[in-house]
């Protein structure tokens, strides 16, 4: 088999919690906490920012084949990166249990609430022109990655999705709910960050195509 050119960098849940023990308290407490604030000072029911069950079956049924898709396509992705800079940066199985949780039960309902609940939400109603809204979120969620110290063919891919994440936002019966969304953001985030990076280890390492690796690897 055709070995992998490059380095693989196994993490773990000590690292993943050295930067999310600050992610937390500065970057997600505050996207949780601007719509709530607004929604209490404006007596905006939280319903209108997506916090609704409005159409569950419609929604977990899209949310199939789409998670999917954008599983598939983040997974692709972030495999071109690694190519790219040649180096991967695969969880270990303790640290992709933490991974998969921090992105599924926090990060991806919290960014869905602020930037689709309630930026793309309000700003469609305050300029009733639904595809200005629509765009001008899907700009600022890409731009938003900058902060984390994205590269810019990251920040490009991150776009992508948020520019399919607040289309499927936009086209829903109304009231839109968050639950397709969030379902999906989490299948994307998972595919770039933490399952599918450990999926495509694994298949390589089965294949022979890591010939070099750490015991640690081998064992996780």
């Amino acid at each position: 088999m055709r070995a992998l050119k490059g380095s693989v960098y196994r993490t773990t849940m000590a690292g993943s919690w050295s930067w999310m023990k600050w992610d937390l308290p500065l970057r997600l407490v505050p996207l949780l906490a601007a719509p709530a604030v607004f929604a209490w000072i404006s007596r905006t029911p939280i319903s209108e920012l997506g916090i609704n069950l409005s159409h569950p079956g419609r929604d977990l049924l899209l949310a199939i084949p789409c998670g999917l898709v954008g599983f598939g396509v983040a997974a692709g992705f972030a495999e071109y990166l690694s190519r790219r800079a040649g180096h991967w940066f695969v969880p270990d199985r303790t640290d992709l249990a933490l991974q998969s949780f921090y992105y599924i039960v926090l990060n991806a309902p919290i960014e869905e609430w602020f930037f689709r609940g309630f930026l793309q939400g309000e700003l469609v109603r305050w300029w009733q022109a639904p595809w200005l809204g629509f765009l001008a979120a899907t700009l600022v969620f890409g731009a938003y990655h900058f902060l984390g110290k994205w590269g810019w063919r990251a920040v490009v891919g991150a776009t992508v999705a948020g520019f399919g994440l607040a289309l499927l936002y936009l086209w829903q019966p109304s009231p839109p709910s968050l639950l397709l969304p969030v379902l999906v953001h989490a299948a994307i985030t998972c595919g770039f960050l933490g399952i599918g990076p450990y999926v495509i280890f694994r298949w390589r390492l089965r294949r022979g195509q890591i010939r070099t690796i750490a015991e640690e690897a081998v064992t996780a």
